[in-house]
């Protein structure tokens, strides 16, 4: 392989990478953006919600896709910070109160959390990570 085509694929890399990264940011900062403009009112529609047996509080925050691969973010309220050490690790897992592994864990503040599910899986359904949870 000759050194242009090399420095051409170094190069591609590198900026798909930096894609990634910057895309990465920018979804941290929309969401401390709109955490800090409206949490008031995610926290009154998380904390109207029915309690359910072994599950943390929650309400849909977040979703992408295209194709029929979607990947949901939800807004979980968290008494008792059990969360905050998956937070600081960032490291998929799974989690008491949570049905099924989630493949991210974001602390917005004390008690308040962003749980990533890994894509077509969503909370209360059986996919195939089984997310159906206490009520399925």
């Amino acid at each position: 392989m000759r050194l242009s085509q090399r420095l051409h694929r170094v190069g591609l890399v590198t900026t798909l990478a930096a894609g990634v990264l910057v895309y990465a940011s920018c979804r941290r900062s929309s969401d401390a953006i709109r955490w800090s403009s409206k949490s008031h009112e995610y926290k009154s529609e998380v904390l109207k919600q029915p309690p359910t047996i072994g599950e943390l509080k929650h309400i849909e925050w977040d979703g992408w896709g295209w194709g029929g691969q979607d990947t949901t973010v939800y807004l979980v309220f968290d008494p008792t910070n059990s969360l905050s050490a998956a937070a600081k690790v960032g490291q998929p897992g799974k989690f008491s109160g949570i049905p099924c592994e989630v493949f991210l864990v974001h602390r917005l503040e004390s008690q308040w959390y962003t749980v990533q599910f890994y894509t077509n899986e969503f909370w209360g359904r059986r996919n195939a990570l089984n997310c159906a949870g206490s009520a399925g």
